[in-house]
């Protein structure tokens, strides 16, 4: 055997040892979150809801809405919010100097009237310029900002005009359940002095109709793009989130839905204008604050309600234009806080999430394109039987769809959501994500991987679509 021979044959090694290793860890979450995804739905059940709703008692909610260019989605996410069935809550939209009609939306559905409130800047958020209040709705507060640090400087605007002890971030374009803040803040209700950070599941509102806030037709859509995104979602929440929740580690709670103690982020400084997106980044460094000031009583959770929906990229380019800054956010994230990584000090932290996010999320993009590399040049060479090379693509196809499965049925099995037509076509599209769909992700992975490493920080907003009313 020659050397180059035997190297080929220690690369093969390697490959496979790490898929095998994601594999079982994978398999390992996706059974910790089915357990804890039925745990948590037994706690919902058994919950008198309509007592807290209407109880003085209360924990009150700012929401924060960051809002640039969002003419498709703010009138209908705002009325989503007006619409919940909770005792006690204001509402804050940043319109972050949006140049579409977003502003004359907001006038249009919310009567503002300017404000001359004396304002305070405790945190990173850029120059307000307007200030407005809802004469229809008191509760709604509406401030304009001059374009510039990103997200995070809109979020921090509503940080610094926000009254209450918790704020629920929400994405602009978020249509979220009637009791969607009812069933998140029940958690809270229980322990205020100990969950800092919560958020749950959200699915894609693509394909629905909507009317004043409601969605009034959960129609999901069968175009495959779309179809793995919601496989995605599931697998994501369920799969990874849940079960990292059940040993407090949770690393992200996504911007899109999510609740956090208001004097923690004062603590903290607000959100960070240095990275790319400010949800993961935010998250870290609240795990990261937990252990450097021994707070060990304080948690972060994720519950797997699907208390939300969002819009999903509905074409190829737009969805590789997400996914790229998500990568460049994780790449930028997981470098910053890698002192965290296989440090005894951080706990499950150290050893169960930093070694996924680094060996899967930064560096799987590269095992991933590599290795298929390996195995096609070797077959091609003749290093590589063919009934070999076919049993290695079957066990990376059959071992993906196993994953999912696992995700999907512990999802299907507590929220009845959909319909058994929806469930067949998930499991069918289950088999054939990595023919394709994985290849697209992967390529995603790939640019904004390489956007990081030429420090690109702009944020990629895809194109929107027009929602669907009931008209």
């Amino acid at each position: 055997m020659s050397t180059f021979t035997r190297y080929i044959g220690i690369l093969f090694i390697i490959y496979l040892s790490y898929f095998l290793l994601l594999v079982v860890y994978q398999v390992i979450l996706g059974v910790i979150g089915f357990f804890e995804n039925r745990r948590r739905n037994k706690q919902d059940e058994a919950e008198d809801y309509s007592r807290f709703s209407v109880s003085a008692f209360s924990l009150p909610v700012s929401f924060i809405v960051p809002a640039r260019n969002e003419q498709e989605w703010i009138s209908e996410s705002i009325k989503a919010i007006l619409s919940q069935d909770y005792p006690e809550f204001e509402v804050i939209v940043v319109n972050d100097n949006s140049t579409d009609q977003t502003m004359n939306i907001l006038h249009e559905l919310l009567d503002l009237q300017e404000l001359t409130n004396p304002y305070k800047d405790r945190f990173d958020a850029g120059k307000i310029i307007g200030m407005h209040r809802s004469r229809k709705y008191p509760k709604v507060t509406v401030l304009t900002k001059i374009s510039g640090k990103k997200k995070a400087g809109a979020l921090n605007a509503g940080l610094n005009f926000a009254k209450y002890k918790y704020v629920c971030i929400m994405d602009a374009d978020t249509i979220i359940e009637p009791n969607a803040l009812l069933r998140i803040m029940s958690h809270v209700q229980k322990e205020p002095d100990n969950i800092i950070g919560i958020g749950s599941s959200f699915g894609l509102v693509n394909g629905f109709k909507v009317k004043d806030g409601q969605i009034v037709d959960k129609s999901y859509s069968y175009k495959p793009l779309l179809a793995y995104q919601n496989i995605e979602y599931i697998r994501s929440f369920i799969g990874n989130r849940i079960a990292w929740s059940r040993f407090n580690s949770s690393p992200t709670i996504a911007g899109g839905f999510g609740i956090w103690r208001r004097d923690i982020l004062l603590e903290l400084g607000g959100y960070s204008t240095d990275f790319t997106c400010e949800d993961i980044e935010l998250t870290f460094r609240m795990q990261d604050f937990i252990i450097k000031n021994k707070k060990d009583n304080y948690k972060i959770l994720m519950m797997p309600y699907f208390i939300g929906w969002t819009e999903g990229p509905s074409n190829i380019r737009s969805l590789i234009l997400q996914r790229s800054r998500w990568q460049r956010v994780t790449n930028e994230t997981v470098s910053y806080y890698r002192h965290m990584f296989m440090n005894p000090q951080y706990k499950m932290f150290a050893f169960a999430i930093m070694p996924y996010f680094l060996l899967y999320e930064v560096l799987g993009v590269f095992f991933e394109i590599s290795s298929i590399s390996l195995v096609l040049f070797g077959w091609w060479a003749g290093w590589l039987d063919v009934r070999m090379f076919l049993a290695l693509f079957c066990f990376m196809v059959l071992t993906q769809t196993l994953v999912s499965l696992i995700s999907i049925g512990a999802f299907f099995r507590e929220e009845k959501l959909f319909k058994l037509k929806d469930i067949v076509l998930f499991v069918f599209l289950s088999f054939f994500e990595t023919f394709w769909y994985r290849w697209i992700i992967s390529l995603a992975k790939l640019w904004g991987t390489f956007g990081y490493l030429r420090g690109q920080k702009h944020f990629d907003q895809y194109e929107r679509s027009k929602v669907k009313t009931d008209s």
